[in-house]
C-alpha cells in the first residue's frame, strides 16, 4: 500500500518497442487519496468533470466498506502534456525510484541483446540490475 502522495510507476515506458536509445523515461504517477473528487470524475458514478465532493466522500466509503475497491489505487498519471487518473491494480505499482532502476536495467538487457545478436541464450534482466536491487526483476 502506497501512502498518499507517493511518487510511483507502473512499468509504462514510451517507445520501448524501439531502440533502446529512443527510449523515454518512464511515465511518474502519484498516488491521490480514494474520496478525491478527480479519482471519480467522470465515472459510471458521477459522469461530470467536477463531482460534489461530499457525495464522492459518500461513495467512495460506501464502495471501500463493500471492498470494491480493495486492491486499486488512483494514481494522478503525468503524460508530459496532460495529467489523467486512472485506477491502479495496487500490486502492479512500486515507488518510482525502482521503476527508472528496471527501465535502465531493460534498456541496458535490450542494448546488449541487439550488440550480440548471435547470442543463443539471452542474458537475464537480474545482471543488468545493482545487487541489492536484484529482487525487481521477480514482478
Amino acid at each position: 500500500m502506497f501512502k498518499t502522495g507517493t511518487w510511483v510507476g507502473a512499468g509504462r515506458w514510451p517507445n520501448q518497442h524501439a531502440h533502446p536509445d529512443q527510449w523515454h523515461k518512464p511515465l511518474r504517477g502519484q498516488v491521490i487519496d480514494f474520496c478525491d473528487v478527480r479519482a471519480w470524475a467522470n465515472s459510471l458514478q458521477f459522469p461530470e468533470d467536477v463531482p460534489h465532493a461530499g457525495d464522492v466522500m459518500t461513495v467512495a466509503l460506501r464502495m471501500k466498506n463493500e471492498g470494491k475497491l480493495n486492491g486499486l489505487t488512483p494514481v494522478c498519471w503525468d503524460f508530459v502534456t496532460h495529467r489523467r487518473v486512472l485506477w491502479e491494480k495496487t500490486a502492479a505499482l512500486r515507488s518510482y525510484e525502482d521503476d527508472v532502476l528496471l527501465w535502465k536495467a531493460a534498456r541496458a538487457m535490450r542494448t546488449d541483446e541487439i550488440q550480440h545478436p548471435r547470442r543463443r541464450k539471452p542474458r537475464d534482466i537480474r545482471e543488468f540490475l545493482p545487487q541489492q536491487q536484484q529482487h525487481l526483476a521477480l514482478v
